[in-house]
């Protein structure tokens, strides 16, 4: 249900989204993210993921700054993009060529294929 509500097929495992593409810098992740890098070490992590392969924690930075990019064309004027990082050139040029890229017309299956080659 979710999947269709999503606009993603029903049938599968396919979910496509355009901004996933293109991966933000990593200067970028550590000066919105200082200190996730330390969060590895912590007892409480390692609890959690005791190999210390958890995959999802190092896709939160990558996913915010992913999402911040439509989310600030959606919501201009929400207080967090007042932030001075948001308006740092390494920043200013990702959301360009993010947003570039959003702008294309993409057909999910085209650009599977041509990944798969």
């Amino acid at each position: 249900m979710m999947r269709l509500i999503s606009d993603f097929p029903t049938n599968g495992r396919s979910f496509y989204l355009v901004r996933a593409v293109l991966d933000p810098p990593s200067s970028l992740c550590k000066m919105l993210f200082p200190a996730i890098d330390k969060w590895h070490g912590r007892p409480a992590v390692k609890k959690l993921s005791p190999d210390n392969n958890n995959p999802i924690q190092p896709m939160i930075p990558k996913t915010f700054i992913q999402d911040s990019v439509l989310m600030m064309e959606l919501h201009p004027s929400y207080p967090i993009w007042q932030h001075s990082i948001f308006f740092d050139p390494t920043y200013l040029s990702f959301k360009r060529d993010l947003l570039q890229i959003e702008a294309q017309e993409h057909d999910p299956a085209i650009t599977m294929c041509a990944s798969a080659l």
